[in-house]
């Protein structure tokens, strides 16, 4: 474990970013076209005395994202005329389109992106940039194997042709986003770990590994996804003490409790529940709707928590926690498969804050939710390509609806888990899940059953209730109401969408109140 000062980086300690400023649209508050960008990331990274925010890596983001190539250069060229020096104050971290999803062109065009950055950043600094290339969606070792050989074979056309000196071959970190995938992280790694060692000859000494929290809760429910968080950490840590290698795992949140719960007034428990974490997204709603001197605070815990030893699990501690969320799968989706088809009409109401290819092009479907749930009952109304919008405007929408989405599915989750795995292993995901009180006492305060109502069949509605009772029960906080104005905008944003009309306006103000957009 590294002991670290609070005022100490760990970027220049050992190489390895705290804080990753990414260009996410969660924000309520503000929107950015792919120009604005550049000025973005200089903010985001300039040191917290100069007015900046204060972070030493940017994802700037190339997945279902209409991002020009060069503006990874370009960022590098502002950093460097502000003082700022690559490898020391900050790196540069794009991630890939997935192939899978886009074209293989696109990855081609952005490698090339990258080799044009280093070039620029080591020819005025020395240094260079980008170290890392983050992929998206990763699920196999293969296709890691296959973005490194095209970064090796990329980087010697460059050398040859561009005249790029002096760079290490960008490594790749694994975005692991699905429940099943987190459970399984130490395998993609042990297999990735073998073929980049037997088929390119490259021997990595240490892993980033990006466990994302957003993508997994959309197909498996907040509790499904945020055990399978604390279950990944452990395995991932207790296989780099077993390879003798170093694993830094960056821990991809957002602002609601759905989406990772990274805000000020629930950092203490975060650190508590993903301990072993060493950089952390920053996203936009963190950074844009949230007071400056909270924003502070939330910096300031993550570093002092940062790079601490991970909660190393028993395997059998592992395998009834992947039971567990199991379980709480099969009961967010009991209510996911009857109201997809409203939640994505609703999402195409939520406001654009980037410019993003066409959610048809970029849709997700839940079929391995479906497996992984492994309940036949679900099969009878469930379809394996639900229209689903992505997890911002998903969290959005539902928020629209008036059922705060982390509460679905985690009262009925909860108690199924106590009644098939018993009271030991329920009160062992209480104790791994700190954060849940925080969560519910959070989510509660916009649950607007009458509205959820005015959208849906009460009998859907019930399962919600149904899991508000219990949490209520097991938690016991009673939250502040919402503000009078929250509801006013509700009903509005209700009748324009019932009459066809517009309801982005009402859906941005709301967001205001709540702090961030989704």
């Amino acid at each position: 474990m590294y002991t670290v000062a609070a005022e100490e980086p760990l970027l220049k300690l050992i190489g390895i970013p705290l804080a990753m400023a990414t260009q996410h649209p969660d924000s309520a508050n503000k929107g950015f076209n792919s120009q604005e960008e550049v000025g973005e990331a200089l903010l985001d990274l300039l040191p917290l005395s100069e007015g900046g925010f204060g972070c030493d890596e940017k994802m700037i983001d190339y997945e279902g994202k209409l991002t020009p190539y060069q503006q990874m250069k370009w960022v590098v060229e502002e950093l460097i005329k502000a003082g700022l020096e690559p490898g020391e104050d900050f790196i540069i971290t794009p991630r890939v389109p997935a192939e899978k999803l886009e074209e293989a062109e696109r990855q081609f065009f952005v490698l090339m992106g990258v080799m044009t950055a280093n070039k620029y950043s080591i020819d005025k600094t020395g240094n260079q940039a980008i170290r890392y290339i983050v992929h998206p969606m990763s699920e196999s070792p293969q296709e890691l194997l296959v973005l490194q050989r095209r970064v090796v074979k990329l980087q010697r056309l460059a050398e040859e042709e561009l005249g790029l000196h002096g760079a290490e071959p960008p490594k790749i970190i694994p975005l692991i986003e699905e429940v099943i995938r987190h459970l399984h992280a130490d395998k993609l790694l042990e297999g990735f770990h073998a073929n980049v060692a037997k088929q390119l000859g490259m021997l990595y000494d240490s892993y980033r590994v990006f466990l994302g929290k957003s993508d997994a809760a959309l197909g498996y429910g907040h509790l499904a996804s945020s055990i399978s968080l604390v279950v990944a950490l452990s395995k991932i840590y207790r296989w780099g003490q077993q390879e003798g290698v170093r694993v830094y795992p960056i821990i991809g949140v957002g602002k609601p409790p759905f989406r990772g719960h990274l805000a000020p007034h629930a950092v203490d428990k975060f650190v508590m529940q993903y301990r072993g974490y060493y950089t952390v997204t920053i996203q936009t709603a963190l950074r844009y709707d949230t007071p400056r001197e909270d924003y502070i605070h939330t910096l300031r815990i993550l570093r002092e928590n940062a790079a601490a030893d991970a909660k190393v699990l028993s395997k059998e501690e592992e395998r009834v926690l992947a039971e567990a969320a199991r379980i709480a799968t099969r009961e967010y989706l009991r209510f996911l498969i009857q109201v997809a088809d409203i939640v994505y009409t609703v999402s195409r109401h939520v406001p654009k804050r980037r410019e993003r290819v066409p959610t048809e092009q970029y849709g997700r479907d839940i079929s391995p939710s479906l497996a992984f749930a492994s309940d036949p009952s679900l099969l009878v109304n469930a379809k394996s390509t639900l229209p689903l919008p992505r997890a911002i405007r998903f969290t959005a929408s539902m928020y629209t609806l008036g059922i705060p989405p982390a509460l679905v599915g985690l009262g009925r989750g909860l108690e199924a888990i106590r009644k098939r795995l018993g009271e030991e292993v329920y009160e062992l995901v209480l104790k791994l899940l700190p954060s849940l009180p925080t969560d519910v006492e959070f989510e509660l305060r916009w649950w607007f059953p009458d509205i959820a109502r005015s959208y849906m069949p009460s009998e859907i509605v019930k399962l919600v209730e149904e899991d508000v009772r219990i949490v209520r029960d097991v938690f016991g906080v009673e939250p502040e109401p919402a503000p009078p104005e929250y509801k006013k905008l509700m009903l509005e944003a209700r009748g324009n969408i019932a009459a066809g009309r517009s309801a982005a306006k009402q859906i941005e103000d709301m967001g205001k109140i709540r702090g961030f957009l989704g």
